[in-house]
C-alpha cells in the first residue's frame, strides 16, 4: 500500500505544472482587478480570462494555442510580480498557511492516477489533444480518440497551461487543478467564517482549517470519486460558489470579476450553461440597494453575462461549423421526440435519490425552506444570509429545470427513467450551499461561540487544524478511489502491454464480459500515461469465443484479460498476451493478478474481464 502512495517523477512534474498554472491564473486575475481580488477569487477570474483568450484564438485561427498560452503565462507571472498588483506579504502567508495545512492531503493525492471510464472517454483525450497538437480538434485534423471531441474545453485549457512547463503530457494535471480549486474554495469559506471577506483581516490557522474542512470533509456534496478525480464536477462546484458569492457583492470591480468567473463556468461542461444562466438571473433579480434602481442592477447582471455568452456562442459556432458529425458533443433530440411521458417516472426516481442521498439533499432543502419562510415572515431579502439564499434558490430552480428538460429531451430510455446522475449533477450546488449556510448561520454561531468558556474557544481552532491534518491519512482508502482492486488490475494490464508493444502497433483487447467499461480505461492509459503509446490501434473484442484468434484480422498483438479454464497452456484466471507472426499466434507472456483487497469496489469497471466476482 505504501508503495502505491509514492509519486513518480511524472506525477511530481504534473503537480508542478498545476502549481505553475494556478500562479499564472492568480497573476492574471490580480492584473485584471488591479490587485483587488483575493487570491482564491483571482484564481478563478484569471482562469476565465485565459479561457476567453485561448478559445477565441483557437476558434478564429488555425494556429497553435501554445503561443497565446505562453503569452498569457508571461502576463500572469508579471501580474504576480508587479508592485501594487501582485500578492502582498500577508496574502503569501495566507497561501502558505493553506499549503501547510494541506500537506497531508497533497501527500495522499500526489500519486493519484486518472481513473473511471468518463475520464478516458473524453476528459483526458481532449486535454492530451491540446498538448499534442496545440489546437482544438476538427475535421481534417488528427483523430482526437475522444468520445466527445466537441465538448467544452475550459478545464482542458488549464491542463494546457500546466503542460507548458512539463516534459511530457501531465496526465495528473486535471486531478491536481481540481484539488487546487477546492483548496481555494476552502479559503473563501474561511474568509466567510471569519467575516473577513472584505479584506480587512485574514483568517487564522483555525478558521482556515475549518474553511478547508467545509469545502471537503464537511461538505455534504463531497464525493472523493468525483471531486478528487479528473471529472469536471469539482471545478463546476467551485466556480458556481465563487460566482454566487460575487453575485452578492455590489462593487463595480465585483461585476468585472463576475463576468470573468461566468466565462470560466460556462464552458467547463455542457450543463454549465444552465448554472451560469441561473447565476445571472439571481444577480438580475436581487434587491436594489440605496441609490440604485432595479433596472440598473439587472443591467449590470446582463453586462456581466456578455463575455460568457460570447464564449458559449463562439464555441457552439466552432463545433457546428468544423465537425461533420453533430454527435461530437451531447445533442438534444428533436422537440417532437421529447419523452414527456417519462416525467412521472423521472420524478419518482428523483424522490428516491433525494431520500437515499439525504445527507446532501436534507441540508439543501432545509436552507431553501428557511429562506422562503424568512422571506414570508420578514417580507425582505436584506441580510447577507437571505441574499445568499436567493442566489441558491434561483440557481437550484433554474438548474434542476434544465436537468428535467435533459431527461426528456436528451437522455434516452432507461437513463431518463433512472434520472441519470441526478445526485452527481446536483453536487455542483454543494459549495454554493455552504456559502449560504455560513452567511445564514454566522451571526448566531458567533454569538454562541462568544458564550463558550475561554478554554473551549481556544481549543476549537486547534481541533479544526488537527482534524484537517489527520483526515487524509485516516481516510486514505476513501479518498483514493483509484486504489481499488479493479483500477489496480487495469493498470497492471496496461503496464505489461505497454512494455511489449510498439508505438504504432495494432492490438486486439479481448475483454470477456466487459460491456465497454474496461476498454476505454486501457485505451486511455496506453495513450496518455507514461510510457505513452498515442499511435496504437486498438480493437475491442468483448467476447472470448473458441475461434477468437481466427476472427482477428490485422492485429499484431492480442491481450486476453481473463483466461478461461479450457485454454491450452494457460492457467485459468490470469492475463495473457499473444503475438502474431507468419506461423500464427503464440503466447508471449502470462501473469497472475495481485490478490484482491477486501474493500468495497465501485462498479464503474466491469468485474468479469478482470477475473473478479461480486
Amino acid at each position: 500500500m505504501i508503495a502505491l502512495l509514492v509519486p513518480s517523477v511524472a506525477d511530481l512534474a504534473g503537480w508542478a505544472g498545476v502549481a505553475f498554472a494556478v500562479l499564472v491564473f492568480v497573476g492574471l486575475g490580480r492584473g485584471l482587478t488591479r490587485g483587488t481580488a483575493a487570491p482564491e477569487i483571482a484564481l478563478v477570474v484569471g482562469w476565465g480570462v485565459a479561457c476567453l483568450a485561448l478559445t477565441a484564438w483557437g476558434v478564429a485561427l488555425p494556429l497553435s494555442l501554445r503561443d497565446p498560452a505562453i503569452a498569457l503565462a508571461m502576463l500572469g507571472v508579471a501580474g504576480l510580480l508587479m508592485p501594487g498588483v501582485g500578492l502582498g506579504a500577508a496574502e503569501w502567508r495566507m497561501l502558505g498557511r493553506v499549503l501547510v495545512l494541506s500537506l497531508p492531503l497533497l501527500a495522499v493525492m500526489a500519486s493519484a492516477r486518472p481513473s473511471q471510464p468518463d475520464t478516458f472517454l473524453n476528459l483526458l483525450p481532449n486535454a492530451a489533444y491540446l498538448y499534442d497538437h496545440g489546437m482544438f480538434p476538427a475535421v481534417g485534423r488528427p483523430d482526437a480518440h475522444s468520445f466527445l471531441p466537441g465538448a467544452p474545453y475550459n478545464l482542458q485549457l488549464a491542463d494546457l497551461i500546466a503542460g507548458l512547463v512539463t516534459p511530457q503530457f501531465p496526465a495528473v494535471a486535471l486531478i491536481g487543478f481540481n484539488v487546487a480549486l477546492q483548496l481555494a474554495a476552502g479559503l473563501l469559506l474561511a474568509r466567510l467564517v471569519a467575516a473577513s471577506e472584505e479584506g480587512t483581516a485574514t483568517p487564522g490557522w483555525g478558521a482556515t482549517a475549518f474553511g478547508l474542512l467545509l469545502a471537503t470533509a464537511l461538505n455534504p456534496g463531497f464525493v472523493p470519486r468525483y471531486h478528487l478525480s479528473s471529472y469536471s464536477e469539482p471545478s463546476v462546484m467551485v466556480v458556481v460558489a465563487v460566482a454566487g458569492y460575487l453575485a452578492l457583492r455590489r462593487e463595480r470591480m465585483s461585476a468585472c470579476m463576475l463576468a470573468a468567473t461566468l466565462a470560466a463556468l460556462v464552458e467547463i461542461k455542457q450543463d454549465s450553461v444552465a448554472l451560469a444562466f441561473g447565476i445571472v438571473v439571481a444577480a438580475a433579480i436581487r434587491p436594489a440597494e440605496a441609490g440604485e434602481t432595479r433596472r440598473a442592477a439587472a443591467m449590470r447582471a446582463v453586462l456581466a453575462a456578455i463575455p460568457a455568452a460570447a464564449l458559449y456562442l463562439g464555441w457552439s459556432w466552432y463545433v457546428h461549423s468544423r465537425f461533420a458529425n453533430p454527435d461530437v458533443e451531447l445533442t438534444w433530440m428533436p422537440l417532437a421526440q421529447w419523452q414527456w411521458g417519462m416525467l412521472p417516472m423521472v420524478f419518482r426516481q428523483i424522490a428516491g435519490i433525494m431520500g437515499e442521498k439525504i445527507v446532501f439533499f436534507g441540508p439543501l432543502v432545509a436552507v431553501l425552506a428557511t429562506f422562503l419562510v424568512r422571506v414570508r415572515r420578514d417580507a425582505g431579502i436584506a441580510s447577507p444570509g437571505q441574499r445568499a439564499g436567493l442566489v441558491l434558490a434561483t440557481v437550484t430552480l433554474v438548474y434542476n429545470a434544465a436537468l428535467l428538460a435533459s431527461y426528456v429531451g436528451h437522455f434516452g430510455g432507461q437513463m431518463a427513467a433512472d434520472a441519470h446522475s441526478f445526485f452527481r449533477y446536483n453536487t455542483h450546488l454543494a459549495l454554493l450551499l455552504m456559502v449560504a449556510l455560513i452567511l445564514m448561520l454566522r451571526e448566531p454561531a458567533q454569538a454562541r461561540l462568544a458564550s463558550l468558556p475561554p478554554r473551549w474557544r481556544r481549543s476549537l481552532p486547534v481541533l479544526a487544524v488537527v482534524v484537517f491534518l489527520v483526515c487524509p491519512i485516516a481516510f486514505v482508502h476513501f479518498l483514493r478511489f483509484d486504489l481499488e482492486t479493479p483500477q489496480r488490475r487495469a493498470w497492471d494490464l496496461e503496464k505489461h502491454l505497454a512494455a511489449a508493444i510498439g508505438p504504432n502497433d495494432r492490438i486486439a483487447l479481448i475483454l470477456p464480459g466487459d460491456g465497454g467499461s474496461l476498454f476505454p480505461v486501457l485505451d486511455g492509459l496506453l495513450r496518455m500515461t507514461p510510457p505513452r503509446r498515442p499511435g496504437v490501434v486498438l480493437d475491442d473484442v468483448p467476447t472470448l469465443r473458441p475461434d477468437v484468434f481466427a476472427a482477428l484480422d490485422g492485429d499484431r498483438w492480442a491481450l486476453i484479460s481473463c483466461t478461461p479454464a479450457d485454454m491450452a497452456g494457460v492457467p485459468a484466471g490470469e492475463a495473457a498476451l499473444f503475438a502474431h507472426d507468419a506461423a500464427g499466434w503464440y503466447l508471449v507472456d502470462r501473469w497472475p493478478y495481485p490478490p484482491p483487497d477486501k474493500g468495497h469496489w465501485s462498479r464503474v469497471i466491469a468485474l468479469p474481464p478482470l477475473c473478479l466476482s461480486g
